[in-house]
C-alpha cells in the first residue's frame, strides 16, 4: 500500500478557524401576521394546497394525497412524492478507489443520516418543523426532532402589466410554500426541496454541499479522473443522480401517460395488471 505525505496546507473549514468574511447586511423575514399555512397534525393546508408530510428512514420526506382546490372541486394531483434513490458513481481508477460506487438510499438509508434543523441556520421566517421517530439499528425508537421544515417564500413578480395610456401598472407577487430536509452522508451534505407554487406547479430540488471526496497523490502525480485542489490532495471525478418517485392521481386513479415527440402525441399504454403478479402458469 503507498503512503503520502500529509498535505501541508491548512484544512479546517470551522468558522473560528478562518479568516472571517466582511459581515452581510442584516436582513430579517417577518409574518407579523404569522405564516400563511395551518398544520393540524400532520396535513399542510396553504392556499389551495392540500397534502400530508411523512418521513421514512430510506427516502426522507414523503407527500402524501397532494390535491389543489379548483374553484368548488378539491382535485387530486398526487398520491405520493419522495426521493426514491441517489447514485453516486466516481471515475477514479486508482486501486484503492475504482469500486466507489454509492447508492445513498439503499445502502446507507439515507432517511436515517437526517440533520436536526436549527431556526435561523437551515430556514428562515415563520417555520413549522415536523419531528418524526424510527427505529434505531437495535430495533429501538428513536426521537428525530425537527428534521422537516416548513416554510413560505417570496418568490418575484408572479404577473405585471403597464397600460401605457394610463401609465397605470398592475403586480401580483409569486409566493412558494418549502418543504425541506438535510442530510449528512459521509463528506456530502445534501439539502431535499419540495416547493409548491400558487398555480398548482410543483418543484423537487436537491442542494450539494459539504465536503469533496478526496485522496491523497504524490506532488508529481498525474490526475486525468480528477482535480488537484491543493498540493498532495485529489478531489475525484464523479456524478450525482437522483431518482424521484411520483406516484400521480391526476383527478383520480386512472390516470393515461402520453408522450410527445416532434410528430405529436402518443397514447403510452396501461401495464396489464396479471404482470405484476409473477409468470403465468401453463
Amino acid at each position: 500500500m503507498a503512503s503520502y505525505l500529509y498535505p501541508p496546507g491548512p484544512g479546517d473549514y470551522r468558522a473560528d478557524r478562518l479568516t472571517p468574511e466582511p459581515p452581510l447586511a442584516e436582513l430579517q423575514i417577518t409574518q407579523p401576521g404569522g405564516a400563511g399555512f395551518t398544520v393540524p397534525g400532520n396535513q399542510v393546508k396553504w392556499q389551495n394546497w392540500r397534502f400530508r408530510v411523512g418521513f421514512t428512514p430510506k427516502e426522507g420526506p414523503v407527500l402524501y394525497t397532494l390535491s389543489f382546490q379548483d374553484g368548488i372541486h378539491d382535485r387530486p394531483l398526487v398520491y405520493r412524492a419522495s426521493l426514491s434513490e441517489l447514485v453516486v458513481p466516481y471515475g477514479d481508477t486508482a486501486g484503492d478507489h475504482y469500486m466507489n460506487h454509492s447508492f445513498d438510499l439503499g445502502e446507507t438509508m439515507f432517511g436515517s443520516q437526517v440533520n436536526s434543523l436549527r431556526l435561523g441556520c437551515d430556514c428562515l421566517g415563520e417555520i413549522h418543523y415536523f419531528s418524526f421517530d424510527m427505529a434505531d439499528d437495535l430495533g429501538e425508537v428513536k426521537e428525530m426532532p425537527n428534521i422537516v421544515c416548513l416554510h413560505e417564500e417570496d418568490y418575484g413578480v408572479l404577473w405585471k402589466h403597464t397600460d401605457t395610456s394610463t401609465g397605470n401598472a398592475e403586480v401580483r407577487r409569486s409566493r412558494r410554500l418549502v418543504i425541506s430536509s438535510f442530510f449528512t452522508i459521509g463528506n456530502y451534505d445534501y439539502g431535499i426541496f419540495w416547493y409548491l407554487y400558487l398555480d398548482g406547479s410543483i418543484e423537487f430540488e436537491a442542494k450539494l454541499t459539504g465536503t469533496l471526496y478526496l485522496r491523497a497523490i504524490e506532488d508529481d502525480e498525474l490526475t486525468p479522473y480528477g482535480a488537484r485542489v491543493a498540493p498532495g490532495v485529489n478531489g475525484m471525478v464523479h456524478e450525482h443522480y437522483f431518482n424521484v418517485r411520483l406516484d400521480m392521481s391526476v383527478d383520480g386513479t386512472r390516470t393515461l401517460w402520453w408522450k410527445s415527440s416532434h410528430s405529436g402525441f402518443q397514447r403510452v399504454p396501461r401495464i396489464p395488471t396479471e404482470t405484476h403478479t409473477g409468470p403465468k402458469k401453463p
